[in-house]
């Protein structure tokens, strides 16, 4: 199967998996807000950031292993790629004992520590520790996806992930309904880690991506030492990022309280979705930009990375504008008026999505690479600025200030920085770098004031009409514009040879080239 139909595969089923998640998202809210006392459902959300953070006791190695899984794939006669596969289970198995001990340590300090109110800490506590041994069992089973990410099929995973929340959605749905109240949303969780492990392991037996027999090597301390220096850098760059993206929640609980912790987790759900939907077409081609790198495919992987890069950076644009417009209307018809935000956040976190996507794209070669050199200090000193700036400033404007920050920090530190390191690497100039986003300021021009226009129409419009204008009209818009100057190139180039005949002329006309 060639690389072009393994990312087709893999970019079809991770949209498929996101549709899934989207409406798990939009039915466990509901769900979660019809059978749960607001104070209640608030507890999930610090405890979510906590399972966040208790993960990075990962330190970088599995992503580190996926990297290095693709070093020795081409070769299992060796026995290195046995031997590593080997390495990789007993890190996780170790990892996940750890993590059930900090788990045990945290349930008991955090309550007090994020001023949780004293009726609700005892359920706190346990969804802490079950949360924890949730994310061990998680890392205790990874391998197997790691496996199946190594050779590029990705689409195992996602259609794995998407039966999982199916059976996550079903499991918290009884649990409600037998009266288990917020404990029904970490049961649900139980039962989407045991489906999806179970479902990568089969695939792996199944397509015979374990070393056969004689090839499976022996773990050896060079395997582990060569996983752990690689880990090491990774861990201190996802630790600096996990402080920039996700801190937000254990910020704005002390600072503010639970309910604007719940306010943020809500209001900037459809940012998440967005930022997963745009960041898996960079995702889902690591691997095979990889192997790039590992076989010495250079001109290949300058012109797959740069439609990769133009790509999502365009989408990005047309997906903040999106969500600026759409975003207030959409949180108001989803929870029924019971939450919403300042229009002035939606504008804000449309660029944020923007920014956000560029240095994913960036950074993410820069891992690639396996170089990361300043970068893994560069989060930390981003993180400080972010979490100190926050602390000083909420008092003057509360969640705004906050995505203010993470605006400012991210446009200060770790993009101009990603940027830097694709023009070093690929010995680019700026201005080389520069024009691969023509199309972006193109797109900026034509879409922008179209969205102030039609958010000024409809504002006086109730929620669920306005949503419906806005959606139907910018959508259509957007869709026009982003094919007319969204695609690149080269991209447009290959999407015309690979259409039916019967699309091709309309792309032809939609998308008029010099």
């Amino acid at each position: 199967m060639s690389r072009s139909k393994r990312f087709a595969l893999s970019l079809i089923s991770g949209y498929v998996q996101l549709v899934v998640n989207s409406l798990f998202t939009l039915i466990s809210v509901r769900m979660a807000l019809s059978y749960l006392p607001h104070d209640e459902y608030a507890l999930w959300m610090p405890v979510t950031a906590i399972a966040a953070y208790i993960a990075l006791l990962d330190f970088g190695l599995s992503t580190a292993a996926s990297r290095i899984l693709i070093d020795y794939k081409d070769q299992p006669h060796t026995g290195h790629w046995g031997a590593f596969i080997q390495t990789t289970l007993w890190v996780g198995l170790s990892q996940a004992a750890l993590i059930l001990l900090a788990g045990i340590a945290l349930a008991f300090v955090m309550g007090p520590l994020l001023n949780i109110p004293v009726a609700l800490r005892h359920q706190f506590f346990w969804l802490v520790l079950g949360q924890c041994a949730v994310t061990a069992a998680m890392f205790a089973t990874r391998p197997a996806v790691l496996i199946l990410n190594a050779h590029q099929r990705y689409d195992i995973g996602n259609y794995a992930s998407s039966l999982a929340l199916v059976v996550n959605g079903t499991v918290m749905w009884a649990c409600f309904a037998r009266g288990v109240g917020v404990y029904a949303l970490m049961w649900g969780q139980v039962g989407g880690v045991v489906t999806a492990s179970a479902v990568n392991a089969f695939y792996c037996v199944k397509l015979k991506l374990l070393p056969g027999k004689g090839q499976w090597g022996r773990p050896t301390w060079e395997k582990f030492g060569e996983l752990f220096v690689f880990g090491r850098d990774v861990f201190l760059f996802l630790l600096g990022l996990q402080v920039i993206y996700v801190s937000q929640t254990l910020l704005l609980t002390p600072l503010i309280g639970l309910e604007a912790a719940l306010i943020w987790g809500v209001c900037t759900r459809a940012y998440i979705v967005l930022v997963q939907i745009i960041g898996r077409i960079f995702d889902f081609s690591a691997s095979a930009l990889a192997e790039m790198m590992v076989r010495g495919e250079r001109e290949r992987l300058l012109r797959r990375f740069r439609e990769i890069a133009v790509l999502a950076v365009n989408l990005s644009v047309v997906a903040g504008t999106a969500l600026a417009l759409t975003n207030g209307p959409f949180v108001d018809v989803w929870t029924k008026g019971q939450i919403h935000w300042s229009p002035v956040n939606d504008l804000l976190v449309g660029i944020w999505l923007v920014i956000t996507i560029t240095a994913r794209v960036h950074l993410g070669l820069v891992g690639l690479s396996k170089a990361f050199r300043f970068l893994r200090y560069l989060v930390f000193i981003e993180a400080a600025a972010f979490v100190g700036l926050t602390i000083l400033l909420h008092r003057w404007g509360g969640i705004t200030i906050m995505v203010v920050m993470s605006i400012l920090c991210s446009f200060a530190f770790t993009v101009p920085y990603g940027l830097w390191r694709t023009c070093q690497y690929f010995e680019l100039s700026w201005l080389d770098l520069a024009r691969w986003h023509r199309g972006t300021l193109t797109l900026v021009l034509w879409l922008v004031p179209v969205g102030g226009l039609l958010w000024w129409g409809t504002r006086e419009l109730p929620s669920f009409p306005r949503l419906v204008v806005e959606a139907v009209m910018f959508g259509a818009w957007s869709a026009l514009i982003f094919l007319r100057y969204g695609l690149g190139a080269s991209l447009y180039t290959e999407a015309c040879a690979r259409l039916p005949g019967w699309a091709r002329p309309m792309l032809l006309r939609l998308t008029p080239r010099a």
